[in-house]
Parts: C-alpha cells; sequence; structure tokens
C-alpha cells in the first residue's frame, strides 16, 4: 500500500520563510518594489541567491511575500486568491472594477517579468490586507517558467479567477446516479 506523504516546500520556500521571519528583512524585500531604495534589498536577495536576471522569478517572489507574508503550501493558486479577493463571484460588488485589474495582469508580455511583478504587488498588498492565503511555491514556479510559458499560466490564471472548467474536467466522463 502506498502512502503519499504530505507536499513539502521548494527549497527556496523553506529559507525565504526563515529569513522573512526577521522583520527588518521583510522590511528591506519591500523596497524592491521602488527603483531608488531597490539598493536596500540587495543583502536580503544575496543572501536567498537571488540576485541578477536569471533569478528575476526568485527575487519577485521574494519581494511580493515581503508585502503578503502569508502561505498556505497546496493552497489557492493565484487566479483563485485573487478571485477571493474581487468578491469571490461576477456578482459581487466590485467584482468588475478588480476584473479590470485582472486583465491588465493577463496583458503582461511573456518577456517582462519585472512588469508582472510590479502588478502583482499592488494586488499582494490587498491580498495581505484580507488575510488571503497563497501557495507560494506555484506562484514561483509560475514565474520562473513565465519566459516560455507564459500563455500556458496567464490561461490557468484566468480559468482559475473565471472559474471555468480545464479541457481534462471536460474530457472526463461524468458519473450519473440511477
Amino acid at each position: 500500500m502506498k502512502t503519499e506523504s504530505p507536499p513539502i516546500n521548494e527549497p527556496f520556500i523553506d529559507q525565504l520563510f526563515k529569513i522573512c521571519s526577521d522583520r527588518g528583512y521583510r522590511a528591506e524585500l519591500r523596497r524592491y518594489w521602488s527603483p531608488g531604495t531597490r539598493h536596500y534589498s540587495y543583502p536580503v536577495l544575496g543572501r536567498l541567491r537571488a540576485l541578477g536576471e536569471p533569478k528575476l522569478a526568485d527575487a519577485l517572489t521574494a519581494a511580493l511575500y515581503a508585502e503578503n507574508p502569508k502561505h498556505n503550501l497546496g493552497g489557492l493558486s493565484l487566479g483563485k486568491a485573487l478571485r477571493v479577493l474581487a468578491g469571490g463571484s461576477e456578482k459581487a460588488h466590485g467584482f468588475d472594477s478588480f476584473e479590470r485589474h485582472f486583465r491588465r495582469l493577463l496583458a503582461c508580455e511573456a518577456g517582462d517579468l519585472q512588469e508582472v511583478g510590479d502588478h502583482l504587488q499592488r494586488l499582494f498588498k490587498r491580498l495581505d490586507r484580507e488575510n488571503i492565503l497563497l501557495d507560494y511555491n506555484r506562484l514561483l514556479w509560475d514565474l520562473r517558467s513565465w519566459r516560455n510559458k507564459s500563455e500556458d499560466i496567464k490561461t490557468r490564471w484566468a480559468r482559475d479567477f473565471w472559474q471555468a472548467p480545464s479541457e481534462q474536467e471536460i474530457s472526463s466522463p461524468v458519473s450519473t446516479v440511477p
């Protein structure tokens, strides 16, 4: 009999949690978002080995975590978390205005990961205010894959936000009880 092992965090995420348990380091990471103060975040990003263009996804994940340090392994994907933030349904007050913010995120180009981060930063501040937990492992892998698979990632985020069923869910037979 096979037993399922509990899911584990990506090593970078574990390291990020340890470093960000220090509120001072989290504050320094939040300074990443302003070009004038970004240099204050470099020592912390250096400890995380997240400096330089090849590690931009890791740096963005760290800076986003500093904005909203609420993580749930296997929890909400970005699209689902943003749907909860928007009010949970298209009938919710303010859903239409929030939907415009989400569409701007989806309009980001594949090659411009920094633009994605800038859009996410504003959303993550709101996620923090509303105490919405996110799976940072999934976010990290989405950002690491952005340049090569941005359309797939955008499609998944959109499906989670608007709750459309995946192709696999459509093609699987539906059982009916007689």
